[in-house]
């Protein structure tokens, strides 16, 4: 039987943070293919890979991750979709469950971009 192994990052090294208001993060998010953000402790956010790479492969396999950014805004109470006051409207997921995105939105309520 094939053995699997649980193995979080060791590191994410994130180049770039932005806090939106919701309206803004919602034009943002319904302009790209995805339309989803994520949602855990009271925050609305998405996060961007940074493009692709043999170099960005080996760090991969070292267990570290680099992010080009995370955009966020507050958004206390988890609904499965959420509407700007324009009436666009996105996809939200649920991710409160999900230890490693846990640890991220408590990294980034440490940072100042979180009191801008």
């Amino acid at each position: 039987m094939t053995e699997f192994v649980y193995k979080p990052y060791d590191k994410i090294y994130v180049r770039d943070t932005v806090k939106l208001t919701l309206d803004d993060l919602i034009g943002m998010m319904s302009s790209l293919e995805s339309a989803n953000a994520y949602w855990v402790d009271g925050v609305l956010f998405a996060s961007f890979a940074m493009t692709e790479s043999e170099e960005l492969a080996k760090k991969e396999m070292q267990n570290e991750m680099y992010l080009d950014k995370i955009v966020f805004a507050v958004n206390e109470k988890y609904s499965k979709t959420v509407k700007s006051t324009t009436n666009l409207e996105i996809g939200v997921l649920n991710m409160q469950k999900s230890k490693l995105y846990q640890d991220l939105i408590q990294w980034l309520k440490t940072q100042p971009v979180w009191s801008e």
